[in-house]
This record gives structure tokens, sequence and C-alpha cells, in this order.
């Protein structure tokens, strides 16, 4: 069993990631990343094609899903599904932080089905 201290990388303006649990670091079924964004930040639109699991630890986030919007607070959980356009903009006065929690395998993609691959999956 190792110890792993996050990396803060994330490939995204105003945004700071850790790789928690990846393959990478032997997480066979999951992958939890948290992820830190400075106020005023969006996340630009994206979608995954597996369901994706938010837990909001710190600050307030909006998450755009379609035409509705949800104020995700700390202690909240989002559960966004597979194939669903979203963005995530921190709406707060302060840093956002939250866990991204996945299955291993989950993709990322711009609404134009091309794939990004953020630096913490690499």
């Amino acid at each position: 069993m190792e110890l792993f201290l996050p990396q803060c990388t994330s490939g995204f303006p105003g945004m700071f990631a850790g790789s928690l649990a990846i393959p990478r670091r032997g997480a066979t079924e999951v992958i939890v990343i948290r992820q830190r964004q400075e106020p005023g930040a969006p996340l630009s639109f994206h979608y995954h094609n597996r369901e994706e699991v938010i837990v909001q630890l710190a600050g307030t986030v909006t998450v755009l899903v379609g035409d509705e919007r949800v104020e995700v607070a700390p202690g909240d959980t989002l559960i966004i599904p597979a194939q669903t356009v979203h963005q995530i903009e921190n709406t707060d006065q302060v840093e956002a932080e939250w866990l991204l929690i996945g299955p291993s395998g989950i993709q990322f993609f711009r609404p134009n089905g091309e794939e990004v691959v953020p630096e913490w999956a690499q």
C-alpha cells in the first residue's frame, strides 16, 4: 500500500486537480480527483462517457446542465449522468474544492465530441 500526495495540475485556467486514485496509482475500478477552482473561473462545457459524482468540500459552484442551474454547496453531492453536457463555475467569493469520483475509464469530451485528456489522467 502506498500513500500518495495529490499533484496539482489541471490544464484548465483557474483549475487545479490532484490525482488521489487513478489507474496509474493502482486504482483499478474507480478514479478520485480532488479539484480546486478559483472564484469566477468557469470549467468549459464538457461531458463524460460514464457517470460522474461531485462531492463538494468547500465553496459553492453552479453546475449548468442543459437549461438547469444547480447550486452545489459544501456537503452536497451531485450525480451527473453519462453523456450529459455540463459546465461548472465557481460562483462563490472563495476557492471551491470538490472530489470528482467516477469509474475507471471515464473519458472527457467537448460538446463537439473531441476528446480532452486532462493532465491528471495522462
